[in-house]
Order: structure tokens, then C-alpha cells, then sequence
């Protein structure tokens, strides 16, 4: 079991070096932050949010959130607007250019994924998809 742990543990290893190496790549492209992608993220997932429900999430206080918040309002990546249920407050929303932001990102993930799927036969695609659906579910829990 441990011999499979420390194969495995490698193999998480190269795959995270890869996709930070990625990441990296895709950050320095077009000038946008880890955490900056990560809020871009949250934002279309969930809708519109107010920064202290974001610093929440994010665990960090309301003045770091600000600070980040307006510097990727002036990269035009998010927008302020009035709260739909209480005008009193401001929402913080994805503009069409974070949104293009986070397309280019998801692109640059599948090119990562099609280069580890074209290094294996179709069967074994299909097995290395199952497994990782397995992982997600966390059916792989049980000891062997």
C-alpha cells in the first residue's frame, strides 16, 4: 500500500506542476491573479455577491476584498452594483470581460486535459474518467 501511495502521491505531484505551470502561463497572459480567477469563478457560479459574503468564502477581511475587488474593477473584470433586494448595498458582478477571462481559462484546461487524455488509448480514457468519477464521489474511501 505504500509503494501505491508515493506512486501516487508523484503522479498528483507532476499533474499539479502542470497545471500551475498552466495556470502560470495563463496569468502572466492576461494579467489576472490566482485569487482574482478564483473570485471570477465564485462570481458566475453563484451570481452577484457583496464583499463581505466574498471575504467570507474567501477568509479574508473585508479591506483585502475591497483592495482587489477595485483593482479588477479597473481591469474591467467585475462591476459595483445596487443589491436587487436592498438598494442600501453594492453587489459585485462579472462583466462580459471576466467572463471571456474565465472562457480562456477553461479552454486552456481542456488543451491540459486533451494532452493527458491523447497520451492514452481510448479504453483507458474511458477507465481513467471512471476513476476520477469515483475520486469526485468519494467512492474510493474504503481501505484496500
Amino acid at each position: 500500500m505504500t509503494e501505491r501511495v508515493e506512486e501516487l502521491a508523484r503522479f498528483i505531484d507532476f499533474i499539479s506542476a502542470r497545471f500551475k505551470e498552466n495556470e502560470g502561463l495563463f496569468e502572466s497572459r492576461l494579467e489576472v491573479s490566482h485569487r482574482e480567477l478564483a473570485l471570477l469563478r465564485t462570481l458566475a457560479a453563484d451570481g452577484p455577491m457583496i464583499s463581505k459574503d466574498l471575504g467570507a468564502r474567501f477568509q479574508v477581511p473585508v479591506s483585502t476584498m475591497t483592495g482587489l475587488v477595485d483593482r479588477m474593477e479597473k481591469k474591467g473584470l467585475l462591476r459595483r452594483v445596487p443589491n436587487r433586494r436592498d438598494r442600501r448595498s453594492i453587489e459585485l458582478e462579472t462583466t462580459p470581460a471576466g467572463m471571456l477571462v474565465l472562457e480562456e481559462q477553461r479552454r486552456g484546461l481542456e488543451a491540459m486535459a486533451r494532452g493527458i487524455l491523447d497520451a492514452l488509448p481510448r479504453s483507458d480514457q474511458q477507465t481513467l474518467i471512471a476513476i476520477l468519477r469515483r475520486v469526485e464521489q468519494g467512492g474510493d474511501r474504503k481501505a484496500s
